[in-house]
């Protein structure tokens, strides 16, 4: 099941050593040989008998005999680099035996991970046989423990009386390593026990060279961000200028159409209204018609399609039948009893009935 809520962990150091070793395939030897990547390996390793060497290239791997640390070791140096021009550029390693320096993996807190160095000097004594000051250490990253919260790490160390010695036996000779690692079987250079004070001065040429890259590369992508936007800018201020000009023109074009619009909506309301009442021309003709000479009406209202008629007739019940035979009335009833006056001997009525919307004057005559 995917789980949305876990936390994604960046090691961005990690991410810059695999980008920029895959960036080195694309630049040309000389350039990355003048930055300062890509050189060849020298590596040295302090035996009982001697110091061995070995050469380490992209090309080729092969080792170079062993090397004397006495009197003589200035000269074996000396023969060395005029037998293999080659070396005379390549990274001067100084590599520790196990039994030389010693490696530790350990879990700390999570929290630790702000101040590694500083968390694994407090804890030397107890993680190893030595306290902080009597070793030189390194300590790396190796992963984080989201679920326990805690990160695991390697030390490397080597006593400083055993790398003092190798170095000043190295420095002698002639040798002048520009890094220490340890004995791993493998050939990355994960750790750098070199101590601060036999550190060679770095060229600040590759330092000159990056800043002046980065640089570059910030103005070019200033460029390519800033540019489209000035471009369409001076297009906005066109587009902004052709609108000024019509504003007038559309802004009367509307009002026309808002005022055709008002026209349009009143006639439409007389014209349904119109539709939808009866002519009232044709709903007294029928009802004259309808009603016999001897009945007499007295009053008439018309209100919402229903008309209600009030007057004297001989007989009353024969109208609502009378006005249901019409086809401008239907639902005729009484609207009160029918009464009998004893003056004329005739009979009072009320009638309410609807008036059908037929607007039968305006078809054509048959």
């Amino acid at each position: 099941m995917l789980k949305l809520d876990t936390r994604i962990d960046l090691n961005f150091h990690k991410f810059l050593s695999w980008w920029s070793g895959e960036l080195a395939f694309l630049i040309p030897r000389r350039l990355l040989k003048l930055l300062g990547g890509g050189r060849p390996r020298l590596v040295l390793m302090r035996k009982e008998d001697g110091l061995s060497a070995t050469f380490l290239s992209e090309e080729a791997s092969h080792e170079l005999g062993l090397l004397p640390l006495d009197e003589n070791g200035t000269g074996g140096r000396e023969q060395l680099l005029v037998e293999h021009q080659e070396l005379d550029h390549a990274e001067l390693i100084l590599r520790l035996t196990k039994g030389q320096a010693l490696t530790r993996v350990f879990k700390l807190p999570a929290v630790a991970e702000e101040n590694l160095q500083q968390v694994t000097a407090f804890e030397m004594d107890r993680l190893t046989p030595f306290n902080a000051n009597q070793v030189y250490y390194d300590v790396k990253l190796q992963d984080r423990l989201a679920a326990t919260r805690q990160i695991r790490v390697e030390l490397a160390l080597a006593p400083k009386k055993t790398l003092d010695a190798i170095m000043d036996e190295l420095l002698a000779s002639g040798w002048r390593p520009e890094r220490v690692d340890l004995e791993t079987g493998q050939d990355d250079l994960k750790h750098n026990l070199l101590p601060e004070k036999f550190r060679p001065k770095q060229s600040r040429l590759p330092k000159i060279v990056n800043i002046a890259s980065a640089t570059l590369l910030f103005s070019l992508l200033l460029i390519v961000l800033g540019l489209p936007i000035l471009m369409n800018q001076r297009l906005l201020d066109e587009l902004q200028s052709q609108v000024k000009s019509v504003t007038k023109v559309a802004k009367e074009v509307q009002d026309l159409r808002e005022n055709a619009e008002k026209l349009s909506n009143e006639n439409g309301f007389l014209l349904q209204k119109k539709s939808q009442e009866p002519v009232m021309v044709d709903m007294l003709e029928e009802l004259t018609k309808v009603i016999p000479d001897q009945t007499s009406l007295n009053g008439l209202q018309y209100r919402e399609h229903k008309v209600i008629i009030q007057g004297q007739s001989p007989a009353a019940s024969s109208l609502i039948e009378r006005m249901e035979a019409s086809p401008y009335f239907k639902n005729t009833s009484f609207v009160s009893p029918v009464t009998k006056d004893v003056s004329n001997g005739q009979e009072r009525f009320q009638i309410a009935s609807e008036v059908a919307n037929g607007r039968f004057s305006e078809k054509p005559a048959e």
